[in-house]
């Protein structure tokens, strides 16, 4: 026998061994040594089905480092307009800001789906600031309002917002039961609903003027131009019972008291007397009475008669 190699141990000896037997690249991982193989088959909390886990020390891929920014920073003036209906951005220890909450709050719409706090010690405040100043001026207080979309003012939104210029957007969005009519009427001793251009609207108010009430408390004017118009005229419709109506529309002690003919009869007869009395200090008008005839010693004659 021969002491040379066959042709097939040859064969054995200069193969390369085999891919699976060849040294694998491992990572240190969570204090292991891991494959890549390995690392490939368990995917990071979160990651897809298939998906590869990120090697310690890796530098993670574009979209992660952009979603960890979008999560750390604050978000954009455009992004908070968006992504609310009726936006009020306000800063801690802001009374203006309470007394805007108060007010929505009365009308169901709770203070978080609407507020929105900077802090000025964000980094991020001047940006904020800058963009807020495009819409607000160079001088403003907070709270700031947008609805749908549209820059809507400071603190001066309140009084919109107790005028129901907000009504139907709050029903809408919050399920808030429109109660602006309501309370008007409840709020005041007497209130009459009127209309620009309505004679009978014009001769109750000189009626009532007449009688000595305070007539600028009582009436409150509507207008067809306001945005908010139908939504009031539909709490007034509600409130009253009738789908067809022609103004003034009057209230006392929040009671119906009817229209113009309905109203000015019941002055004319003295029957609001005693509410006039009770509510604005008006004592009722006394009966005028014929002046008593002279005696007729005090008659005088003339020498002729």
């Amino acid at each position: 026998s021969s002491d040379l190699p066959s042709q097939a141990d040859v064969q054995c000896l200069v193969q390369p061994p085999a891919p699976s037997q060849a040294m694998a690249k491992r990572y240190f991982v969570n204090g292991k040594l891991v494959t890549l193989e390995a690392m490939e088959q368990v995917a990071a909390p979160g990651t897809p089905k298939g998906g590869k886990s990120q090697i310690v020390g890796e530098t993670p891929p574009k979209e992660l480092q952009s979603g960890a920014d979008n999560a750390s920073r604050s978000p954009s003036l455009d992004e908070l307009v968006a992504s609310r209906r009726f936006l009020a951005i306000s800063l801690p220890t802001c009374p203006q800001c309470d007394d805007l909450a108060a007010a929505l709050s009365l009308r169901g719409v709770p203070r978080e789906a609407v507020f929105v706090k900077w802090e000025k010690s964000n980094p991020e405040y001047p940006n904020l600031k800058a963009a807020l100043q495009k819409h607000a001026g160079q001088t403003f207080t907070f709270p700031q309002v947008f609805a749908d979309g549209v820059y809507q003012g400071g603190i001066e939104v309140l009084a919109q917002v107790e005028a129901g210029r907000f009504d139907e957007l709050f029903e809408q969005e919050f399920d808030a039961a429109p109660s602006t009519i309501k309370r008007w009427v409840d709020s005041r001793p007497m209130v009459a609903f009127s209309l620009p251009n309505c004679p009978q609207c014009d001769e109750l108010r000189g009626v009532l003027k007449e009688k000595g009430l305070p007539v600028d408390e009582i009436f409150i004017k509507l207008d067809k131009a306001m945005p908010q118009y139908q939504s009031l005229k539909a709490q007034l419709i509600q409130l009253i019972g009738k789908s067809q109506f022609t103004f003034p529309q009057t209230f006392a002690r929040s009671e119906y008291q009817g229209s113009f003919d309905e109203v000015a009869a019941k002055v004319a007869a003295g029957g609001l007397d005693e509410f006039f009395q009770e509510a604005f200090g008006i004592a009722p008008a006394t009966p005028c009475e014929a002046p008593a005839a002279p005696p007729a010693a005090a008659i005088a004659f003339d020498e002729d008669f």
